[in-house]
């Protein structure tokens, strides 16, 4: 089966001389950092964690192999992956934005566009979705607007609120 690796955070700075790295979490439960054992810099470049702490919004991460600060300076501005299969399977409707990203959303039998993005916003994400003519749409993702995902099939059925177009 092949990897597939969800982008989970960048790191933007070195942490203290010992080679931790302070990263950015991309994700709503930055505590997926304890729940992982390695993180991939690229699909080659696989690195253990081997200790989690947090700073405000940030995550700091001890890797194998990453020993000074000099060597924790070359990984600024890395992306850093997860390989999908290393975490755990999701709660009843929870999806990862990767799976969201392109599919075709309906409301009732009308196409409204495709999802181009989601925006965490407090309180709940923001559904971009993408027309061929026209301005964006851009949706609360909550219970009340989003129907149905069905990621096999591709697509998502929602309820626009209504005064959204006024």
């Amino acid at each position: 089966m092949e990897q597939i690796f969800l982008e989970i955070g960048k790191i933007v700075n070195t942490h203290g001389l010992r080679g931790d790295v302070k990263v950015v979490p991309w994700s709503d439960y930055p505590e997926i950092f304890e729940e992982i054992d390695f993180v991939y810099l690229d699909k080659n470049t696989k690195l253990q964690i081997k200790n989690v702490k947090y700073q405000k919004n940030n995550v700091i991460l001890k890797l194998d192999t990453i020993n000074s600060i000099e060597q924790a300076e070359k990984l600024k501005e890395k992306v850093l992956l997860v390989d999908k299969d290393d975490i755990e399977i999701l709660d009843e409707d929870t999806y990862f934005v990767a799976d969201l990203i392109g599919l075709s959303v309906y409301e009732d039998d009308e196409k409204l566009g495709v999802l181009s993005d989601v925006i965490p916003v407090a309180g709940a994400d923001v559904y971009v979705i993408k027309r061929e003519k026209g301005k964006d749409i851009l949706i609360p993702a909550i219970k009340e607007n989003i129907k149905e995902i069905n990621i096999s099939e591709k697509y998502i059925k929602v309820k626009i609120p209504d005064g959204l177009f006024d």
